[in-house]
């Protein structure tokens, strides 16, 4: 471990601490954290227990990984836990990946290889993101969605619970999808869209909740899309319309 330096930092007996680790000032690392060889940790991060950290991922200033959840929450207070003892469910990140300044990972995230994140990201529970996926700054994912790989998510995106992200999608900057049909006005069961393969959604476009937006699919800047789409649409306007086919040698 790399940190001959460390000044106010905790790291709980029973955590693992891999070859050249570096870990920086101010920091916490809970019981049963395991961080594997040749990973940063900036200064003042806090780990929570039960946090599998794999080879060669820097965690930035300031980031919480393994966030209890609102249940664990009330334990902690209740009992008056110290945070370094506290055992959440499980949470990995996995090998080289780059998780920037000010990021919150709850516990139950499961995220790939070589992923990145931007500034300020809230990734809530139950939430799996696969290999080779950006989440950019500033962008919140409310739990329980599941993310496929080479998914690009640009600046300030949300993406509320039970939501769908495969393979090779793009989000473009302020995306909102939405899973509430009446806002609370009645009884619904939340359903967030599902974003097939090889989607672009443009900047500041919203989909509405269940909403499949079908493989190649395109939506302009602004839209709002209401409906299904069909696989090679591109859609404008509110409510979005479909504009036409994408051209043959698009990919």
């Amino acid at each position: 471990m790399e940190n001959p330096n460390t000044r106010f930092t905790i790291i709980h007996p029973e955590a693992r601490v891999g070859k050249r680790v570096k870990i920086g000032n101010f920091v916490i690392i809970g019981k049963g954290v395991e961080l594997e060889k040749d990973v940063y940790i900036a200064n003042g991060v806090h780990i929570y227990g039960h946090a599998l950290i794999k080879e060669g991922t820097y965690i930035g200033d300031n980031c919480i990984i393994g966030h209890p959840q609102r249940s664990h929450l009330t334990r902690i207070y209740e009992e008056r836990l110290d945070p370094c003892e506290f055992e959440g469910p499980n949470v990995r990140i996995g090998k080289n990946c780059v998780i920037r300044g000010g990021c919150i990972i709850y516990s139950e995230v499961i995220m790939g290889e070589n992923c990145q994140t931007g500034h300020n990201v809230m990734i809530r529970e139950k939430t799996e993101i696969s290999d080779n996926t950006l989440v950019g700054t500033n962008t919140i994912i409310d739990g329980n969605v599941k993310i496929g790989k080479n998914v690009s998510i640009q600046t300030g995106v949300y993406i509320p619970l039970h939501s769908e992200i495969e393979n090779d999608a793009f989000l473009g900057p302020y995306t909102k999808l939405t899973n509430d049909k009446y806002m609370l006005r009645k009884e619904y069961d939340l359903q967030g869209p599902i974003i097939e393969d090889h989607v672009s959604l443009g900047a500041n476009s919203v989909i509405l909740p269940g909403i499949t937006i079908k493989k190649r699919t395109v939506i302009g800047a602004g839209a709002v899309v209401t409906k299904d789409t069909n696989e090679g649409d591109i859609i404008i306007g509110n409510p979005g319309r479909l504009l036409k086919k994408i051209p043959e040698d698009w990919k």
